[in-house]
C-alpha cells in the first residue's frame, strides 16, 4: 500500500467517527509499514492520523492496547514536528486527548497531568482567532475537569470553567459543537458546586446541561452521556434542597440514557450505575424497599459490565457496597453486610495506593466493619474498622478537604471500643483524632461544629474515668465553640446547648463553682428556647433546666430557683403524654415538690410529690436503670410524712422501699434508710431500729459523694444523740459532736445546708455544756449559732433558731443585741410573702416569744429606740405585709412611675391571691397544676418572687436604698402626734408622747409574763363560768339562768382581774404620764395601747378597783382617759393619716343586720339596732341591707361606696385559719381574706356589732389576728369591735347611744350649756359604754366591759344632723 492510499484509508476511518467495520481498521495496522517508507515531510501527519485511527478503535472495541498505539503514535507526530508547525497545536490536542482517555482507563495521574501540560500547550500556541483554539480550550479544561474529579484540587476546576467559558463565546449558535460545549460546562460548574455547595453553581449547571440536551437529538450518540450529566445535577440539587422532584427527573433522565444506549457500548455500564445510585437516593428520602432493590439490581449489572482495568469500576463497587450496606441497616439481613464488605474490599484492592478516591472506600470499608461488630460482638470487626480508617488518613493527602470526615470516623470507632472494652488509651486516641478533625476544618465548613461535639464528648467521657478538670475545662470550650459555629439547625444547636449544659454542671458537681451552674442553667435555658413544641426532645431539655435550677437551689437555697424548676417540670410532664421517659420526668417533678414542701411545709405539696413519685415507679419497667434512684426518692418523701403526721404506715413503706433501692445497687440511699429507721425509732422508741439506724449511716459514710457524705455524717450524729438521750452515755455525745462536725467541714460555704448543720452541731455541743459545763463548749456552740445564722445561704428559718440560740448564749448583753439583731433581719424571710397566709401563722407561732425577749434585753439595756422598732418589726408581721402591699410610696410615683405602677401591679395580685389553709387536702393528686389551690399558690409564690425582685431593684435607685426597709423609731413618731401611745410588756410601759413622740419608759414592776398568762387563763375561766365563752360560732348570748355559784365565782375572779391590771399596769402608767386626775370640765385625754404577748387579750381600758362600798376607793381607767387599740404602730399611722383627709360633710352609712341567718341563731335584736342608728343618721345616705338583701356580693359591693359600714350579725374566729374568720351573711360568709381585695379609699369607721369581732388566737398573741385587725387592714381606719360575745338585747343599747353621738343628737355628759357635739368614735363608744355601765351595773362586766374602739379616734364634721 502507498503512502497516498494509506492516507486517504485512514482519512476515511477518522473522518467517519469509528464507524467502520473490522476490516476497514485493520487498513491501518497494514499501513504501519508503508509509513517507514513515507518522506519525512509527511510522517507527522500520517503518524497521527494512524493514531488517531488507533484511538477510534479503541473507543469502538475498548481494547487498551490500541490506545496504547494511538499514544505511541501521536507522541511521534508531536516529536517530528517543530514548534513553529502550524499543524503542530492540532497533533499536540490529539495527544492530550489519548492520554486523558489513559488515564481514565488505568488512573494513572502522570498520564493526566502530561496530558493537560500538551493541551497547554496547544492553547498556548494557537493564535486568538484561529477556528481550532475553541476546540483546544475545550479539551483543556475537560482535562482538568479529570484531574480535577481524581485529587481534588479546587484551582483545577475553577480554570477548567474559565478555559470552557471562553471556547463557549467562540462557538456560534447552532454550531454542531455547540450542545457538547453546553455539556462540558456544566459538568465543570457541578464539580465546582460538589465543592462549595453554592446553589446558583448547580442552577447553571442544570441550565447548560438542559440545553445540551435539549439541542442534541436522540440518534447522536452523544445524547445518552448529556443526560447522564443532566442527571447527576438533579440529583446534585436534590441533595442540597431536598425537593423529591428532582431526584424523580434524575432517574427519568437516566431512564432515558439507558434506553439511547445499545448494548456493547462501555459507557452504558455507566448510566445503569448512576440509575442504581439515583434509586438508593430517593430509597433514603422514601424509605421504600422497592427503591432499594432497584439500587441493588442496576448496580449489580453496573458491575457486572465493568472490566477490572476500568477507572470506574473501584467506585462502582463501592456503590452496590453502600447499597447493601442500606439494606442491611434495613432488614438485619447478615448477607448484604457480608455482600457488601465483600465488594467495598474489591474496590481498594483495585484501586492505586495514589488515587484520591481510595481512602474513601476504606472509609466505607470501615463503616461497614464497624456494623457487623455492632450486629455480631465480634472484637475483630471493630479492629478491622479501625484500621481501614486508620489507612484511609494514610491515604489522604495533607491538604485533602475529606480528611476532617476521616479522621471523625476514625474518632468515633476507637471511642466505640473504649465503651465497649475500656481500655483509656482508645478514647485518648479517640480525643486526638476529633481534634484534629476540628483542626483541619475550614470555619466556613458546616461540619466544623459537628468534629468540635465529638471531641467535647470524648473529652467528658475521659472526664468522668480519670476525673481530670483539664478534660472537662477542654469539653465545654469545644461545646462553646459548637455552639457558636451551629447556626440555622435548631435540633443541632439544643443538642449541643444541652451537651454543653451537662459540662458546666458536671464541673460544678466537681468544684462547687457557681458560675458553673449559672452558666449550665443559661444553656438548659436557652435549649428550650431552639426547640420547637412537638419536638419529642422537648420534655428531657425541659427536665435539665428543671434539675438544674434544682441543683442551684440546693446549694443558695434562693426560692425563685425552686419555683422555676417545678414550673419547667410541671411542662415537661404535661406535654410527655407518652413518653417512654415519662416515669423520670413525674420523678423529677415530685423531687422538686418534696423540696417546695420541706421549704414552706405545705402538706399539698409533700402528697402531690408522693403521688407522682408512686406514679415513677409504676411506671418503670423491672430493671431498669432508675428504678432504684425511683425507689429511694420515694421512700424518703413517705419518710418526711411521717414525720409531719406520724402515719406509721407512711416509715414503713418508706423502709420497704429503701430497702428495695439498696438491694438494687443504690448505695446513696443507704443514708436515706438510715433516716428512715432512724425517725421510727424516735416515734417508738425500739432499739433495733436505732441500731439499724447506726448501722446503715456508718455503711453511708463511706460513699465517695461529698454531698452524701456531709448528710450521713449530719445523720449518724443525730442518731448518736438520740442514743444519748436514752443511754445517757457520754461517748455517743462526744460521738455525736464529731459526726457533726464533720459534716459542717464537708459542706462548703455558701450551701444551703450549712446552716442547718452548723445549727444541730451548735444545740449539740450546747446540750454537752449543760451536761459538762466546760466553758469552751458554750463558746463552741455560741460561734456554730452565730455562723448559721449570718451565712450566706440556707434554709431562713434554721438561721433564725440559729439567732435565737446565739443570743440566749450571750453573756454581753451588747452582743445578745447583736443576734437579736440578726433575728428581725431574718423574719420577713420565715415569713414570706410567697407562703400561704396560713403557713406564715403558722411561722409565727415560734418567734413571738424571741420578739418579746428580744424587746426586753433592748429594754434592759435603756435601748428603749430598738425596743419600740423591734415591737414593730416583730408584731403584726401578716398584716404588716398586707399594709405594706397596700402602701406604695409616694415618691415613687413621683420619681419613677413606671417602676411604681409595675410594684402596684405585683401587690394587688398578691392582695388577691388566695389565702389557701394549710389542712391536708383529701382530693386526688393530679399532676398538672389543675386545682384551683394548687394553682393559686403557684400563682402566689411567683408573684411574691417578682415583688421581692422589684423591691430590690428599687433600693438600688438613688435615694430608695430604705424602701419598704423595717421603720426606724423616725418613721414611728407620727403615731403619737396627738395622743399618747403605750406599747406594753411583760417587763414594763414604752410611752410615746405627744407632740414629737417623746420617749417614756415606765417601769412596771409588779408585772411577770408568767402573772399576764395567769391573767388571761383567769379571764377564760371567769367568761366560761358567766356562760360567754361557749364556743366560737359567733352566737349572741341569750338571757340565761345560771347557778348563782358558778356567777359569783366568774364575777369575782374577774374583778379580781380588773384590780390587778390597775394595780400592776394601768395606775402606775397613767400615774407616770401625769393623768390621774379627774378633769373639771369632763374633758378626758385620749390614750391608745399597744400590748405585747398575752398583754393583748387582757381588757386595759376596763382595768380598776370595782365593788367599794366606798366610792372614793373605786376606780377605773375611764375615769381618767378615753381607751384606744393599735395592732401596730404602722397601723395607727395608716389609720391617722387616713381620718386626716377627704373630710365628709354628709356621710354615707350602710347597715348590714341579720336577724334570721340561716342554719345560725337568729338574732332578733340587730332589727331594732338598725331602726335606731337611722333616727340619727342621713336618710338619703343610708342604706339598709337586712336578711336575703344582705348576701356576700351585695355587700361588697357597696362597702366601697359608704364611709361608715354597721355590721350587726354573728361575727365567728376560726382558730384553724385565722384568715377564714368572718360575718356571716344570708348566703356565707364574708371572710377577712375576702376583704382583702377591696380597695376603700374614703372609709371612715367600722362598726361590728358582732360577737368576737377582737378576740383574736391565743397562740398567735403578737399578730391580732381578728376581724377588727382586719378591718384596719382594709381600710378602716377606726373599728368598734367586741372581745367576747355579747347580749342581743344589750347592742341596741350600746348602738344606739354611739350613733347619737357620732351624728350630734345627744350632748356631752354634763355640758351645762348643752350645745352640739360630734365626737369622734373613741370618745363615742366611751360615753356609751358608760351610759350601759351605769344601767346594767358595773359588775356586770360581762356586758360592758367586751366593746372596744381601734385604730384613730378622728371624728368627721358632720354639720347637721337630721
Amino acid at each position: 500500500m502507498s503512502s497516498e492510499e494509506l492516507d486517504l484509508a485512514l482519512e476515511a476511518i477518522v473522518q467517519s467517527g469509528g464507524d467502520r467495520t473490522a476490516s476497514d481498521l485493520d487498513v491501518a495496522k497494514l499501513g504501519e509499514e508503508a509509513i517507514k517508507n513515507s518522506p519525512d515531510t509527511k510522517k507527522p501527519f500520517l503518524l497521527n492520523n494512524l493514531g488517531n485511527a488507533c484511538h477510534t478503535r479503541f473507543e469502538q472495541l475498548g481494547l487498551l492496547p490500541d490506545l496504547e498505539r494511538a499514544i505511541a503514535f501521536q507522541q511521534q507526530a508531536v516529536d517530528l514536528t517543530g514548534d513553529g508547525d502550524m499543524a503542530k497545536p492540532s497533533l499536540l490536542n490529539d495527544l492530550g486527548i489519548s492520554l486523558q482517555h489513559r488515564f481514565q482507563r488505568l488512573g494513572e495521574l502522570a498520564d493526566i497531568n502530561k496530558a493537560i501540560d500538551i493541551l497547554s500547550c496547544a492553547v498556548d500556541s494557537t493564535p486568538d482567532g484561529d477556528y481550532n483554539k475553541g476546540t483546544w480550550l475545550i479539551n483543556l479544561g475537560l482535562a482538568l475537569q479529570t484531574r480535577f474529579d481524581c485529587i481534588g484540587k479546587l484551582p483545577d476546576v475553577e480554570r477548567a470553567i474559565d478555559f470552557m467559558q471562553q471556547a463557549l463565546s467562540l462557538i456560534p449558535d447552532g454550531h454542531a459543537d455547540k450542545p457538547a460545549q453546553f455539556n462540558n460546562l456544566g459538568i465543570a460548574l457541578q464539580s465546582r458546586f460538589k465543592r462549595h455547595g453554592e446553589l446558583a453553581d448547580v442552577q447553571q449547571a442544570i441550565a447548560f446541561l438542559q440545553q445540551a440536551v435539549e439541542l442534541t437529538a436522540d440518534e447522536n450518540t452523544r445524547k445518552p452521556a448529556h443526560l447522564n450529566n443532566l442527571g447527576n445535577a438533579f440529583q446534585s440539587r436534590f441533595e442540597l434542597l431536598g425537593e423529591l422532584s428532582d431526584l424523580d427527573k434524575a432517574i427519568s433522565c437516566m431512564q432515558h440514557a439507558v434506553k439511547l444506549t445499545p448494548d456493547g457500548r462501555t459507557d452504558k455500564s455507566i448510566w445503569i450505575n448512576n440509575l442504581g445510585i439515583y434509586f438508593h437516593s430517593r430509597f433514603e428520602f422514601s424509605k421504600e424497599c422497592s427503591d432499594l432493590d432497584k439500587a441493588i439490581d442496576f448496580k449489580k449489572q453496573a458491575v457486572k459490565l465493568t472490566p477490572d482495568d476500568h477507572i470506574g469500576k473501584p467506585t462502582r463497587l463501592t456503590t452496590l457496597g453502600d447499597a447493601l450496606q442500606s439494606r442491611f441497616e434495613q432488614l438485619n439481613e447478615p448477607q448484604d453486610l457480608e455482600q457488601a464488605i465483600y465488594f467495598i474490599q474489591q474496590a481498594i484492592d483495585l484501586t492505586p495506593d495514589l488515587n484520591g478516591k481510595k481512602p474513601r472506600w476504606l472509609t466505607n470499608l470501615g463503616i461497614s466493619f464497624w456494623s457487623r461488630f455492632h450486629h455480631f460482638r465480634e472484637p475483630a470487626d471493630l479492629d478491622k474498622s479501625i484500621s481501614a480508617h486508620q489507612q484511609a488518613l494514610e491515604f489522604t493527602l495533607d491538604d485533602s478537604p475529606n480528611r476532617p470526615a476521616l479522621f471523625t470516623n476514625l474518632g468515633l470507632s476507637l471511642k466505640t471500643r473504649f465503651q465497649c472494652f475500656g481500655d483509656i488509651k482508645d478514647v485518648t486516641k479517640a480525643i486526638a483524632a476529633f481534634q484534629q478533625a476540628a483542626d483541619c476544618t475550614t470555619e466556613s465548613d458546616l461540619n466544623k461544629a459537628t468534629s468540635f461535639t465529638s471531641l467535647g464528648l470524648a473529652l467528658q467521657i475521659q472526664f468522668q474515668h480519670l476525673g481530670k478538670l483539664a478534660d472537662i475545662d477542654r469539653a465545654i470550650g469545644a461545646y462553646q465553640k459548637a455552639v457558636e459555629l451551629t447556626l440555622a439547625d435548631r435540633f443541632q444547636k439544643s443538642v449541643r446547648l444541652t451537651a454543653l449544659g451537662t459540662c458546666f454542671e458536671n464541673r460544678f458537681r466537681h468544684s462547687g463553682e457557681l458560675t458553673d451552674i449559672e452558666q449550665a442553667i443559661d444553656a438548659y435555658q436557652k435549649t428550650v428556647k431552639y426547640t420547637l413544641d412537638g419536638d419529642s426532645n422537648k420534655p428531657a431539655y425541659l427536665t435539665n433546666f428543671g434539675l438544674a435550677l434544682q441543683r442551684r437551689y440546693e446549694h443558695l437555697g434562693e426560692f425563685t430557683d425552686l419555683e422555676k424548676s417545678i414550673s419547667a417540670h410541671h411542662c415537661a410532664v404535661n406535654i410527655a403524654t407518652d413518653h417512654i421517659g415519662k416515669h423520670l420526668f413525674l420523678n423529677n417533678l415530685g423531687i422538686s415538690l418534696l423540696s417546695r414542701y420541706e421549704r414552706l411545709g405545705e402538706l399539698a405539696d409533700l402528697a402531690e410529690a408522693i403521688g407522682l413519685m408512686e406514679q415513677a415507679v409504676g411506671l418503670t419497667p423491672d430493671g431498669h436503670a432508675g428504678k432504684a434512684a425511683q425507689l429511694s426518692n420515694l421512700g424518703l418523701a413517705l419518710q418526711r410524712r411521717f414525720v409531719r403526721l406520724k402515719e406509721l404506715s407512711d416509715v414503713d413503706q418508706g423502709i420497704r422501699f429503701l430497702q428495695q433501692a439498696v438491694k438494687l445497687g443504690r448505695g446513696s440511699s443507704l443514708n436515706s434508710l438510715g433516716q428512715a429507721f432512724l425517725s421510727r425509732f424516735e416515734h417508738l422508741g425500739v432499739l433495733t431500729d436505732l441500731d439499724h439506724a447506726i448501722r446503715f449511716l456508718q455503711q453511708a459514710v463511706h460513699l465517695t459523694s461529698e454531698t452524701v457524705h456531709a448528710s450521713s455524717f449530719h445523720n449518724l450524729g443525730t442518731a448518736h444523740l438520740r442514743r444519748f438521750e436514752r443511754f445517757n452515755a457520754p461517748d455517743d455525745l462526744n460521738q455525736a459532736i464529731v459526726f457533726m462536725q464533720q459534716a459542717v467541714e464537708l459542706t462548703p460555704d455558701g450551701h444551703a445546708t450549712k446552716a442547718l448543720r452548723l445549727n444541730t452541731l451548735g444545740k449539740v455541743v450546747q446540750l454537752r455544756f449543760e451536761h459538762l459545763a466546760d466553758s469552751s463548749d458554750r463558746l463552741h456552740a455560741l460561734n456554730a449559732f452565730r455562723a448559721a445564722s449570718i451565712a450566706s445561704h440556707g434554709d431562713p428559718y434554721f438561721q433564725l433558731d440559729s439567732a435565737i440560740q446565739w443570743a440566749s448564749l450571750c453573756s454581753d448583753p451588747d452582743l445578745a443585741l447583736q443576734a437579736y439583731e440578726r433575728l428581725f433581719q431574718l423574719i420577713p424571710q420565715v415569713v414570706w410573702l410567697g407562703k400561704t397566709v396560713g403557713r406564715r401563722y403558722e411561722e409565727l407561732l415560734e418567734i413571738g416569744h424571741a420578739v418579746n425577749e428580744a424587746v426586753a434585753m433592748a429594754i434592759s439595756v435603756g435601748n428603749f429606740a430598738r425596743a419600740i422598732e423591734w415591737v414593730e418589726t416583730g408584731r403584726g408581721v401578716v398584716w404588716g405585709q398586707i399594709i405594706q402591699l397596700r402602701s406604695p410610696s409616694d415618691l415613687l410615683q413621683r420619681q419613677h412611675p413606671d417602676i411604681a405602677e409595675k410594684l402596684e401591679e405585683i401587690a394587688r395580685g398578691l392582695e388577691n391571691a388566695r389565702a389557701a389553709s394549710w389542712s391536708k387536702s383529701s382530693s386526688p393528686y393530679t399532676v398538672a397544676l389543675s386545682s384551683t389551690g394548687e394553682r393559686e399558690a403557684h400563682i402566689h409564690s411567683k408573684l411574691a418572687g417578682n415583688y421581692d425582685k422589684l423591691v430590690k431593684e428599687i433600693r438600688d435607685l438613688e435615694g430608695f436604698g430604705s424602701f419598704l426597709k423595717p421603720k426606724q423609731l423616725s418613721d414611728l413618731a407620727p403615731a403619737a402626734c396627738n395622743s399618747p401611745v403605750i406599747i406594753l410588756t411583760y417587763t414594763g410601759a414604752i410611752a410615746l408622747l405627744p407632740p414629737h413622740a417623746d420617749i417614756l419608759y415606765i417601769p412596771l414592776p409588779s408585772l411577770s409574763k408568767k402573772q399576764c398568762q395567769e391573767l388571761h387563763s383567769k379571764l377564760t375561766s371567769s367568761l366560761t363560768d358567766l356562760n360567754v365563752c361557749v364556743g366560737r360560732n359567733g352566737d349572741r348570748l341569750k338571757p340565761k339562768t345560771t347557778a348563782r355559784h358558778s356567777e359569783n365565782i366568774g364575777t369575782k375572779e374577774f374583778q379580781s382581774i380588773l384590780a390587778v391590771l390597775w394595780l400592776n399596769v394601768v395606775e402606775p402608767i397613767l400615774s407616770a404620764l401625769g393623768l390621774l386626775h379627774r378633769n373639771s370640765n369632763n374633758y378626758l385625754s385620749h390614750i391608745t395601747w399597744c400590748a405585747t404577748g398575752t398583754l393583748a387579750f387582757l381588757p386595759l381600758h376596763a382595768a380598776g378597783i370595782y365593788g367599794s362600798a366606798d366610792s372614793e376607793q373605786s376606780v377605773k381607767t375611764s375615769d381618767f382617759v378615753v381607751s384606744s387599740y393599735t395592732t401596730t404602730l404602722g397601723a395607727l399611722i395608716n389609720s391617722g393619716l387616713k381620718s386626716q383627709g377627704n373630710l365628709i360633710q354628709k356621710p354615707r352609712v350602710l347597715i348590714i343586720s341579720q336577724p334570721e341567718t340561716p342554719d345560725m341563731p337568729p338574732l332578733p335584736g340587730t332589727c331594732e339596732e338598725a331602726e335606731l342608728i337611722q333616727q340619727y343618721t342621713f336618710p338619703d345616705d343610708t342604706l339598709h341591707l337586712s336578711h336575703d338583701k344582705a348576701t356576700v356580693e351585695a355587700v361588697m359591693k357597696e362597702m366601697s361606696k359608704h364611709e361608715i359600714v354597721h355590721l350587726a350579725c354573728h361575727g365567728i374566729q376560726e382558730s384553724s385559719n385565722p384568715l377564714d374568720s368572718s360575718f356571716a351573711l344570708y348566703d356565707g360568709a364574708l371572710q377577712l381574706k375576702a376583704l382583702m381585695g377591696l380597695s376603700l379609699h374614703n372609709t371612715k369607721l367600722a362598726v361590728l356589732s358582732a360577737c368576737q369581732t377582737a378576740t383574736g388566737e391565743e397562740t398567735l398573741p403578737e399578730e391580732a389576728v381578728h376581724l377588727a385587725a382586719g378591718m384596719l387592714t382594709v381600710g378602716y381606719p377606726s373599728v368598734i369591735a367586741t372581745m367576747w360575745s355579747i347580749e342581743d338585747e344589750v347592742a341596741p343599747r350600746v348602738i344606739a347611744e354611739l350613733y347619737a353621738r357620732l351624728f350630734g343628737k345627744k350632748w356631752n355628759h354634763g355640758d351645762r350649756e348643752k350645745r352640739k357635739v360630734y365626737l369622734g368614735s373613741a370618745y363615742a363608744l366611751h360615753e356609751a359604754v358608760n351610759l350601759l355601765r351605769e344601767e346594767v351595773g358595773e359588775m356586770n362586766f360581762v356586758k360592758w366591759v367586751p366593746f372596744v374602739h381601734f385604730g384613730a379616734d378622728s371624728s368627721v364634721p358632720f354639720n347637721n344632723g337630721p
